[in-house]
């Protein structure tokens, strides 16, 4: 076992006896849970050299040395890095994700272990004992388990949302975690990390954990991102909190970004940002499933299956009038139309009294009348009775907690 701070005080020295101080060491990060470190960086009169860790015959941790039979066939250091990371450049004092624990450190030093020819980073030390390694100049040798974190379990950010579209590695095991645990993270770690940490993320998954994060969280990380990435999650979020986000950031880049967007998108967007910020207009959600009342239950299921990954919101399906017309008759959960026959009609097996909600109520009155009636949602409908979207329980647990409360980003049904 080596301490990366030690191995940096370590000499290159091959069978002809000529020395070369260490500068770094590479590892392919991607090819297992302890990574093997596949070369050594070195000072030489000539500017910085690679050698091949194929070519180490032997660490000597008395003598400081890593031995090999020839520094010759060292190469320049060039700019490619093809998926590779730099211990001292990239992971040293870099940001550390623990992500049994969901808690968040520096990397003040790194563990290695050497086996069969092979050395490997096992774990990151946290500690103080790190950071004494590192000023006394490795006289300090002691540390505690305790602070270190395997490295099986870690993920690390540089505080460089573009690293990663440069090719540089990383872990990619943070996608493993929830939506809204990652946005936990991301809120208290300084906001460039943040926006690393969704670049990390598949679109899908990075769209969810930006709209379970607080607003000016959000602002602070969209605008890290180009165009057309920032058109993508505005794209794939719910359209209520998209229309939170790009109504809050100014009005010339709203009017941009809503001109990059889809057209349906755009629309849902547009027609929410009409309400004010603290109506039921103004938290409600716009894409929401309903179908005509004369709709067999057989073919309400087959329809649900294709917009369930195009909604937000399918725990309760809203029955109109007909398939033409959007004038709300009534609602249909989940169970009653899995447990209805194939024949059954929505008007024979829907509830058509229905409380509604108009889009000009207070957010927060109908917030606490949603909430006492235990109900996942209540449609709202302009003075026509048309159905134009739906209050969720989410929504109304945002209105009634403080404006800082991670349950503003709640999502509990979707």
């Amino acid at each position: 076992m080596a301490m990366l701070s030690e191995l940096l005080r370590f000499d290159l020295v091959d069978s002809a006896g000529r020395k070369a101080r260490v500068a770094d060491m590479t590892l392919a990060l991607l090819e297992d849970d302890y990574p093997p470190v596949t070369s050594i960086h070195f000072f030489s009169p000539d500017g910085l050299q690679r050698l091949e860790w194929k070519d180490v015959n032997e660490v000597d941790r008395s003598g400081r040395l890593i031995k090999v039979n020839d520094l010759n066939p060292a190469t320049p250091v060039g700019d490619d890095r093809d998926g590779e990371v730099l211990l001292k450049r990239d992971v040293l004092d870099a940001l550390i994700i623990d992500l049994l624990n969901r808690r968040t450190t520096r990397s003040a030093d790194l563990l290695l272990s050497t086996t069969d020819g092979e050395m490997r980073l096992k774990a990151v030390d946290a500690g103080l004992g790190a950071m004494l390694r590192r000023i006394t100049g490795g006289r300090y040798s002691g540390f505690r388990k305790s602070d270190m974190y395997d490295w099986r379990y870690v993920e690390f950010l540089r505080g460089d949302p573009r690293a990663v579209h440069s090719g540089a590695g990383y872990r990619l095991r943070i996608g493993r975690l929830p939506a809204g645990e990652i946005a936990q993270i991301a809120e208290y770690i300084p906001y460039l990390h943040a926006a690393e940490l969704l670049t990390l993320l598949p679109n899908e998954k990075a769209a969810l954990a930006l709209q379970a994060m607080s607003l000016e969280r959000q602002i602070q990380v969209i605008e890290e991102f180009d165009e057309d990435e920032a058109v993508d999650l505005f794209t794939r979020m719910s359209p209520d909190r998209a229309t939170d986000l790009i109504g809050n950031l100014g009005v010339d880049t709203m009017k941009k970004f809503l001109g990059l967007m889809p057209k349906k998108q755009r629309e849902r967007i547009i027609e929410l940002l009409r309400y004010p910020e603290n109506s039921v207009g103004g938290v409600m959600i716009n894409n929401i499933v309903f179908f005509g009342a004369g709709t067999t239950a057989k073919t309400a299921r087959e329809q649900l299956r294709k917009h369930s990954k195009e909604v937000d919101f399918i725990s309760v399906i809203f029955v109109t009038e007909s398939s033409t017309s959007n004038v709300l008759s009534g609602s249909v959960s989940i169970r009653e139309l899995i447990d209805a026959d194939d024949d059954a009609r929505l008007k024979d097996i829907m509830d058509p009294y229905v409380a509604t909600l108009s889009p000009f109520d207070s957010a927060l009155d109908a917030a606490h009348k949603l909430i006492g009636s235990q109900l996942a949602a209540m449609p709202v409908t302009n003075a026509e009775s048309v159905l134009i979207g739906a209050m969720t329980i989410e929504a109304a647990i945002g209105q009634t907690v403080a404006p800082g409360s991670g349950l503003r980003g709640l999502k509990v049904f979707s």
